[in-house]
């Protein structure tokens, strides 16, 4: 347990094994050291001028000869505050070279970041998601597949999404169960006749993202992609159909 503590700050095992009889000795030449601890006596000397180094031991030279004690065990927090040191400028820097390349990526080239779900539990994390984001949704929907897909979920969703205060506005078929324009349920929703418009899927724009969802006999599947142009012009389809439809 304590070798892996050291080694958790940067000591190697050879480093461990000449700290630890040094502070068990106290005081010692490299010779002494080394047959202590099997360490070949040139070893033993590279190593204690590089703990020296780390501020874990000093050394006082006495005719011609180099001898060797431990500071105080409280320098190993030394060590731990070089390392979050380091660590902070570690990060420091890729968050310039992060922010650097953000600069320079040709934005033309940036792909959409698409992901792909399957099976009910997969879909749940889909609609959380969308929770998450917080934004507005505008939605093109099927007539009920959801609801008979994951009816539990579904009214979860919609409980979360008035806690939220998340405003939907809905486009679906007449025979469409679950959405029915409401104020109190945060819902404007504009029908089509189901001859007209027989649609199979879910379309739920949000913020940047397009996600696209089937329930249809058990084969539930999903896409999620985000980018900005590709759900801005899905915006204005949707926007187009709202003001094509006649107000309930």
């Amino acid at each position: 347990m304590i070798e892996k503590a050291l080694k958790t700050i940067g000591l190697n095992d050879n480093e461990i094994l000449i700290y630890s009889e040094l502070l068990t000795i106290w005081s010692s030449v490299a010779s002494t050291i080394s047959a202590r601890t099997k360490i070949n006596k040139s070893t033993v000397r590279y190593i204690c001028q590089w703990l020296e180094k780390k501020w874990l031991i000093f050394s006082i030279k006495k005719d011609n000869t180099f001898i060797y004690s431990p500071e105080s065990p409280n320098r190993l927090y030394t060590l731990l505050k070089e390392d979050k040191r380091k660590i902070k400028e570690k990060e420091d820097n890729i968050e310039k070279t992060i922010t650097y390349f953000e600069s320079i990526k040709n934005k033309k080239t940036s792909l959409p970041e698409v992901t792909f779900y399957q099976w009910k539990e997969w879909l749940e994390k889909l609609y959380t998601k969308i929770l998450e984001i917080n934004k507005p949704i505008d939605s093109i929907e099927d007539k009920w597949e959801m609801l008979e897909a994951i009816p539990e979920f579904v009214d979860f969703f919609i409980k979360e999404r008035k806690r939220k205060k998340i405003y939907n506005r809905v486009i679906c078929p007449s025979k469409n169960i679950i959405n029915i324009d409401s104020p109190e349920e945060l819902r404007s929703v504009k029908t089509m006749d189901e001859n007209t418009f027989p649609f199979s899927w879910d379309i739920k724009i949000c913020w940047d993202y397009v996600n696209i969802m089937s329930f249809i006999e058990n084969n539930s599947v999903a896409i999620s992609i985000k980018d900005e142009n590709i759900a801005n012009n899905f915006r204005l389809i949707f926007n187009y159909m709202w003001s094509k439809l006649n107000e309930k």
